[in-house]
């Protein structure tokens, strides 16, 4: 049985929330290295990292193959600031794979 990806919803306003900004982050990075590596496994071009809701509507927010490396430095730099090397490890071992 093949696991699905738990693709987070975040509202739109989500950036000015000051209080909960590294919640937010540590989920979307979570996002961004599961949906890579998701990715890369099964050859997609692009995957979910997001939706995002306004109260109205939801919008998924993509990440492009093109971007799959950029994206997962980024990640790594936060890992690294945040001295938590197993997930260092594991995002270096992505962009290895790209």
């Amino acid at each position: 049985m093949r696991k699905r990806r738990n693709i987070p919803t975040i509202p739109v306003d989500f950036y000015q929330d000051a209080g909960r900004k590294a919640q937010y982050q540590k989920i979307l990075y979570k996002s961004i290295i599961e949906g890579v590596e998701q990715s890369l496994n099964k050859n997609k071009d692009k995957f979910v990292m997001a939706r995002v809701e306004d109260g109205k509507s939801t919008k998924d927010i993509e990440i492009l193959k093109d971007s799959f490396k950029d994206n997962l430095e980024t990640v790594l730099d936060y890992y690294e600031g945040n001295e938590e090397y197993e997930k260092c490890s594991h995002t270096l071992n992505l962009i290895n794979k790209i």
